[in-house]
């Protein structure tokens, strides 16, 4: 079952006047193949790029800037991808909730997920809060995974439900982590001219146009804020394939 492993440290701790940082271990752990591919996403030459979630990560931060700019196609692609999030984890979270009802019915049996002894393990240091949130929403799919194939041993499933369930889910989540990829910096803020500004209009071609009350500044996604940028581990891309790839890549 997927993990995400967090150890907190308070600077200070002997000194109640110690104003110091609050800081915090965090790795993500994951047990399937199927997850760990989204991680590092796909670039293998002759077939199309897919992001995966550090790339997600890193494209999302210059959103996140952006927003704190006043940026409102920054805003607009934070509640996007807010959005895009929740549908993805309310997806998984009614599979999953299905999947424990039937192996539930299964009374000869005390099922418990299936694991891996040496699951993938990655810290996290990312720069904003829907980075984390993206992690989380993998880390959901992991257990979902998990779930499904358990599922799928003891015959509860035949293998092409288990992997409709699989597929359809991973690509909720390709969807997010492609959202920040059709943003484009131009240095527009909400104070820039819209009828007239030529950035504002190239903008509208690119990214098409806003919503009035995103425009407005009516509606930003719930957590956007501004964050310091951290320094982000880089994992290679996966550039060979096995028969698990297409489950999640199809």
């Amino acid at each position: 079952m997927a993990q995400v492993q967090r150890k907190a440290a308070q600077g200070g701790a002997k000194n109640p006047n110690f104003n110091g940082t609050l800081h915090s271990e965090l790795h993500l752990v994951l047990q399937t193949r199927h997850a760990q591919l989204l991680v590092r996403g796909r670039m293998v030459k002759g077939k199309p790029l897919i992001a995966g979630l550090l790339a997600f990560a890193d494209r999302s931060r210059l959103v996140w800037q952006a927003a704190a700019e006043d940026d409102p196609y920054a805003d607009w692609f934070l509640v996007q991808i807010h959005e895009a999030m929740s549908a993805a984890e309310a997806r998984m979270e009614t599979e999953m909730k299905r999947l424990n009802v039937q192996l539930s019915s299964t009374r000869t049996f005390h099922v418990a997920p299936a694991e891996v002894k040496e699951p993938f393990r990655m810290a996290l240091r990312f720069s904003t809060p829907y980075a984390y949130r993206a992690a989380r929403m993998l880390g959901q799919f992991d257990e979902l995974v998990c779930q499904a194939f358990t599922a799928k041993q003891i015959g509860v499933l035949n293998s092409e439900q288990c992997m409709h369930i699989v597929r359809a889910c991973a690509r909720r989540i390709r969807g997010v982590f492609g959202l920040p990829n059709r943003f484009r910096r131009l240095g527009i803020t909400r104070a820039t001219v819209q009828d007239t500004h030529p950035l504002f209009q190239r903008a509208e071609e690119l990214m098409g146009v806003l919503p009035s009350d995103v425009l407005k500044g009516e509606r930003r996604a719930p957590l956007a804020r501004s964050l310091k940028t951290a320094h982000l581990q880089q994992i290679p891309p996966v550039t060979h394939e096995d028969l698990n790839d297409n489950t999640v890549f199809e």
